[in-house]
């Protein structure tokens, strides 16, 4: 049953990583998993690297000492969480894009609903709330809603730009599908995508903010979009080494922070979570390019049947959280 669990929110985990302005870091301190998580990741290192390999090697000695590695990482717990991630990434991939497209206010509506009712979580974490924390809380939120303002803009400039690509090569009668943009190789472009990986990475670990768009946001999205369909592997391997990188001394410095400046931490992740909500507004003003719904501009919901039906999603968000919180307490009586 504890695996089960493990999977469920690893499959939620990896549902948020698909929709627009929500991170797995999100769903991870909704389900009171976040500082586990961080601790796993923070263990692995290259001590674990060669540990495992040396198994290879099929002594007694390697086997068992990487069989403590392996529980010394929490390796049961990050391979089932990985399980649950994976499996919604391929199940869902197309649902959660037809939804986004099709359905799209009772969607956010939903996830407004599951992040909302989720604070909860963070905030029985706090030990404290001075004005220290409370200074931490304002300016992740600030900085979530800030970077989400800008969100629309660069979306809609990214399809834009690559309708018109996509269009000139048709008149060419090049094959739209391979779409090239930036061919700059020099030492600089590619230091760029690794700093990018990198922070894009970390990106995901925190609550509220998005990997996909900080690529969005640095003007990159696009042209790794571009390196993948084309196999440019140089482009692909700056970005991917940015990646790791990234993770190895961000999930430090995250693990450090908590174990030392908890609570002024803790509020940050709120504060991250709160903004969030700025980004998933359900009520949008839209345009569509390339059969592709690009949100622009934040509205007010008439009051009609279409609000009642976000309404209820909402609330249908609110419910499974309060039903996993009451689900933990139960498992830690």
């Amino acid at each position: 049953m504890f695996y089960l669990n493990l999977i469920i929110k690893g499959f939620f985990i990896g549902i948020a990583n698909i929709i627009p302005g929500m991170s797995g870091g999100t769903m991870a301190l909704v389900f009171g998993i976040y500082e586990r998580l961080i601790r796993a990741l923070h263990y692995i290192g290259p001590s674990t690297v060669q540990k495992l390999l040396a198994a290879v090697t099929f002594r007694k000695k390697a086997i068992s000492q990487a069989r403590d590695e392996l529980r010394r990482i929490d390796f049961g717990f990050l391979v089932t969480l990985a399980i649950g991630a994976v499996t919604a990434i391929v199940a869902s991939s197309r649902l959660i894009i037809y939804l986004l497209n099709q359905q799209h206010d009772p969607t956010y509506g939903f996830f407004c609903g599951l992040i909302l009712t989720s604070i909860i979580v963070p905030v029985k974490m706090l030990k404290r709330f001075t004005v220290k924390e409370l200074i931490s809380l304002l300016i992740a939120a600030a900085l979530t809603v800030g970077l989400s303002v800008g969100m629309g803009e660069k979306a809609l400039e990214k399809e834009k730009k690559k309708e018109s690509l996509q269009t000139t090569q048709t008149s060419q009668g090049a094959n739209s599908e391979v779409v090239t943009l930036d061919t700059d190789r020099s030492v600089g472009r590619l230091a760029y995508l690794f700093l990018c990986g990198a922070i894009a990475i970390s990106a995901m670990i925190l609550p509220g903010i998005s990997g996909s768009f900080m690529f969005l946001l640095f003007g990159v999205y696009f042209d790794i979009l571009a390196a993948v369909n084309e196999r440019d592997l140089l482009v692909l391997a700056a970005v991917a080494l940015g990646c790791g990188i990234g993770l190895l001394v961000f999930v430090r410095l995250l693990n450090y922070l908590l174990a030392h400046y908890h609570d002024p931490t803790v509020s940050c992740l709120i504060g991250l979570m709160v903004g969030s909500l700025y980004g998933l507004w359900p009520f949008r003003t839209f345009e569509i390019v390339d059969g592709e719904r690009i949100d622009v501009a934040h509205i007010m919901p008439q009051v009609n049947m279409s609000l009642l039906i976000v309404v209820v999603a909402f609330l249908a968000g609110c419910g499974i959280i309060l039903l996993f919180y009451q689900f933990e307490k139960k498992e830690l009586v």
